[in-house]
């Protein structure tokens, strides 16, 4: 009986760590599609948003207004797991097409732009599309 359970966990461990490493190639082998400016525009405001670095998931809501208050379970970092922390954002859609987040987190900041991308239901950010081997991180964006 446990061989089953141990063989089913290794499954999902093994299927999580592809998930996690998933390239812009990856994306593009599963036909996925880049977002433009106008379909951001129109998925952004208001979203609920996850998204997942590190090991940690993030999550807000994108406010009309460009801003937001996020927070993350920083399982990246064990000493704060219990804590969790929160942060201060901003968000725009770039003029590339990307959608660019500022976070204050309480000890550091960030700042990114990702290339959008839809393969199934699922959503993915990229650094950038020339170069095929930038890692993949998946979002959810819910209304």
């Amino acid at each position: 009986m446990l061989r089953p359970i141990l063989a089913s966990v290794l499954f999902s461990l093994l299927l999580a760590a592809q998930a996690a490493d998933l390239t812009l190639n990856d994306i593009k082998t599963q036909n996925g599609v880049q977002l433009s400016a106008d379909e951001l525009k129109k998925l952004l405001p208001n979203a609920k948003v996850v998204s997942y670095f590190s090991g940690s998931s993030r999550h807000w809501r994108n406010e009309p207004d460009g801003k937001f208050v996020a927070s993350s379970d920083v399982r990246r970092d064990p000493s704060k797991s219990s804590k969790g922390a929160n942060a201060q954002g901003t968000w725009h859609v770039g003029d590339n097409s990307t959608y660019c987040v500022t976070l204050e987190w309480p000890r550091r900041s960030e700042s990114w732009c990702r290339h959008i991308f839809k393969v199934g239901e699922k959503y993915y950010g990229v650094k950038s599309v020339e170069d095929g081997t930038v890692t993949a991180y998946e979002f959810e964006f819910s209304k």
